[in-house]
């Protein structure tokens, strides 16, 4: 395999893209694939047709008769019609992925950082990076990639500074030198369900020294383009196609590192469960068939007919004859099979994957709201299974952190001795229930027992966004507390004083 260097040293460009897209080790995910699983309308239960056919219904069964004038037979034939079937797609995928994707990172990550005096600026400017790129969002939207296409990167850029700097000057003093920085950061995600086509590039050590990109785009003709581009740690390349492939443009991205954060899996998060759910969806489906069909009472006559008299409410149908009848064809029992095969395969699917079953009608017999412990208890499994999944998103996670701390000391050169220096550990929290007395009690009682420092207890609480401020205003607050008892003890003491000389 050709490293890096000697694939960017080639003069060939097609042959330089192909070793590019060659370096990929692991299969391109199928998107349609993974789409039409991801999609209820896509699948197979709504588009199959020959898995699934139309019905075929007869109106009118065929008929023999004799004319009466001529003698001859006549043959009228049937009457059929094709009716769709009833088609029923669950959007379980969804809803799983959904469901995991918040108990991982529905809570914020925590950053775990004891500045320094000298770094509390920039710790201020990553979070600040955090809030204008709304990453809380941007989290849920890379984790869903993740679980459901199979891969997802996340890029960074610069753009022009609109205010970015300028607000958070006037949260940090002295965070600039002598002139305010002109761009800011500013990130996109990239993955099969967006339109793109990931190569990444790892080196002997596992490294991922390079990531490509493939995607499409139009021109102002509408005319579709197919673009490659490729980031490494130094340089931005990109190429489009036409007739043959052509350079467009190379740009340095000014960072000391590559800018892109990588995440991959070997198969979708519900591919193991995608064969429950296809039964799941016929088995409805059929049943809902089923109940259409023969659910309502047929009325049954035997004999001829020999009166009929009656209004609406009181119709009579006199028939005679030997065998003269009038019964209903009723559904007597429902099977209780197919609500048991339907509880079964939603209990596996939803077990298999580790994921609870959270709906107004598994919850409604909880009663008072489950907290603390007890919602950790319930909802353990989910917790483990998050656990499992934090081996590569909370990877991902101190990734983009370090990435991101190298990135402002490169765009401030006032932050640059910072980012060399400080310590920022990533550390991922499962969903749960909050319960913020049952916090409080908890940071007390270690306080006041001399296990944790004030600090310790309001940082636990986790109610506060500066909590050296909230130390510092706390202690402002006991002081005046305490200049005020020390004015009534003196004040008191001088009205006793003058009480005791009358």
């Amino acid at each position: 395999m050709r490293t890096l260097a000697e694939v960017l040293a080639l003069q060939d460009t097609d042959q330089k893209i192909y070793y590019l897209k060659k370096a990929r080790k692991a299969d391109l995910p199928d998107a349609v694939k993974l789409y039409n699983d991801w999609n209820p309308n896509r699948h197979e239960i709504i588009t199959d047709e020959e898995k699934y056919p139309k019905i075929k219904v007869t109106l009118k069964p065929e008929k023999k008769y004799t004319d009466p004038t001529t003698g001859k037979e006549y043959i009228e034939p049937e009457q059929k019609k094709l009716v769709d079937p009833n088609r029923i797609a669950l959007p379980i995928e969804q809803d799983i992925v959904n469901i995991q994707t918040a108990f991982t990172v529905g809570t914020e990550p925590v950053l775990d950082c004891k500045p320094e005096a000298s770094e509390e600026g920039l710790l201020a400017a990553l979070k600040q990076v955090f809030k204008k790129n709304k990453i809380k969002y941007q989290n849920k939207k890379a984790v869903r990639a993740w679980l459901a296409e199979q891969e997802v990167a996340e890029y960074w850029y610069v753009v022009k500074d609109d205010g970015f700097w300028a607000k958070l000057k006037r949260k940090v003093a002295g965070i600039f030198g002598k002139s305010m920085p002109e761009y800011r950061l500013k990130s996109v995600l990239w993955s099969p369900f967006r339109g793109d086509k990931l190569y990444p590039f790892f080196n002997d050590n596992g490294d991922l020294v390079a990531l490509s990109r493939e995607y499409k785009k139009k021109d102002l003709d509408d005319m579709e383009i197919t673009c490659f581009m490729t980031i490494t740690k130094d340089m931005v390349y990109q190429w489009e196609q036409t007739n043959g492939w052509q350079e467009t443009g190379s740009f340095r991205h000014g960072f000391k590192k590559m800018p892109v954060i990588y995440m991959y899996r070997s198969e979708a998060y519900c591919e193991k469960i995608k064969t429950l759910r296809i039964r799941l969806e016929k088995l409805l489906s059929n049943y809902a068939d089923c109940i259409d069909y023969h659910f309502f009472p047929i009325l049954m006559l035997f004999g001829d007919v020999q009166n009929f008299s009656g209004e609406f409410k009181n119709r009579v149908v006199e028939l005679t004859g030997m065998s003269a009848d009038a019964r209903y064809l009723t559904w007597q029992q429902v099977p209780d099979t197919i609500k048991f095969e339907v509880e079964t395969l939603l209990s596996q699917i939803y077990g298999l994957t580790n994921t609870p079953r959270i709906s107004f009608d598994s919850l409604k017999g909880t009663g008072n709201a489950v907290s603390g412990v007890a919602f950790d208890y319930v909802f353990m499994s989910t917790h483990l299974n998050v656990e499992n999944l934090n081996e590569t998103v909370g990877e991902f996670m101190q990734r983009r952190v370090n990435f991101l701390i190298s990135a402002l000391g490169s765009l401030n050169s006032n932050l640059e001795e910072a980012s060399e220096t400080i310590d920022i550990d990533v550390q991922m929290q499962p969903y749960r229930l909050e319960d913020l007395s049952e916090k409080i009690d908890k940071a007390l009682k270690a306080k006041n027992g001399e296990l944790w420092s004030q600090q310790r207890a309001i940082t636990f609480v986790g109610n506060v966004d500066n909590v050296l401020e909230e130390v510092e205003q706390i202690k402002e607050e006991q002081a005046e507390k305490q200049q005020n008892e020390i004015s009534k003890q003196e004040q008191l003491s001088k009205f006793n004083s003058r009480n005791m000389n009358k």
